[in-house]
This record gives C-alpha cells, structure tokens and sequence, in this order.
C-alpha cells in the first residue's frame, strides 16, 4: 500500500471531526467509496444504511462526540461501526442484535474520528463476510500508520482539538 492522504470528510458537527482516507492515485475517500458502493436503492438494507448515517452524523458527530459507548466492537487497532446494542445511549438501542453493516473507523480523541471502508457482515467472523475481509485488513494498516505518525509527531491535533495537521501545522497531511 502506498502513501495515503487523510482528508476531511464531515466537521459540521457539534461534538465531532471525521476524516477519511484518500489513497494516492484515486479520487473518492475510503469512506465515500463504502458509501457509493451500497447506497443503492434495489439494495436490501437502505434503511439500515440511513440508521448508520445518522449514528454518524447526528448522534457521534453533532450529539455526544466520539465517547466510549460508541467504540464497543473493538477489532485490533480499528473499531467497526455501529457499536453493539447494549449500550445505554438511546440511538445504538434501535440498531438491533443483528445490524448488516460494519464501517471500519480509528478513533484519535472524543473529538476527532477517521474513517474507513466497510461493508455488509455476513457471518459471524470478517474473515469469513467476502464484503469486509479485505476492508479489515485495509483498515489495520492505515490505522497502524496513522498510529505511528501520530506517536511520532508527524500528525498532530490543532490546538481547537477537532482538527487534525502535519508537524508544520499543514492541514494535508500525507502518511
């Protein structure tokens, strides 16, 4: 894999900052690719795609920030989305036992979330869903060099706390 890009994907929330990644030599984010590819309207699961939508956007990103509650299917170094159904928080509740998507995601701060690929789960171990093997091992390796650079320096959260920079306080930051 070679170098990639974080870019900002959503900072209109009240609570939260996601980014996502932009590997070199294509023009859709991790993220967007995830959702260009199953927001289909003949697809099965739509309204279970819109739940996650707004998971991120209104509950994480603008209601209750990245706090613990959400990060429960912990997966290595990355979490998948949405989180399981036992939490407390009223939102995760409606999601149900056997919610179909998983979005891959590496948490930095309550304030700041990158974003991954993700995909339908259709057994109970990733190794064995077609739709996410590949999007799980992805998202190990981009969180690990995120991980690095940030512990390294070489990434760094801006004094407002909900954006991330280069060393020398550049918002393109290239890993």
């Amino acid at each position: 894999m070679n170098s990639f890009e974080l870019k900002l994907w959503d900072d209109e929330g009240a609570k939260c900052t996601f980014y996502s990644v932009l590997q070199n030599g294509h023009s859709e984010t991790e993220t967007d690719k995830f959702f260009s590819r199953v927001d289909n309207p003949s697809h099965s699961f739509q309204e279970e795609l819109q739940m996650l939508v707004q998971l991120l956007i209104d509950s994480i990103g603008n209601k209750y920030g990245a706090i613990d509650d959400f990060f429960t299917r912990n997966e290595n170094l990355v979490f998948a989305l949405p989180p399981r159904s036992r939490s407390k928080i009223f939102e995760v509740s409606l999601l149900g036992l056997n919610f179909p998507w998983r979005l891959y995601c590496y948490r930095i701060s309550e304030s700041i979330v990158v974003l991954f690929n993700g995909g339908l789960k259709e057994s109970q171990r990733v190794q064995e869903s077609p739709d996410l093997h590949f999007k799980f091992q992805e998202a190990q390796v981009f969180a690990s060099k995120i991980e690095e650079a940030l512990s390294e320096g070489m990434i760094v959260v801006a004094a407002d706390g909900r954006t991330l920079t280069d060393y020398q306080g550049n918002p393109e930051i290239i890993c």
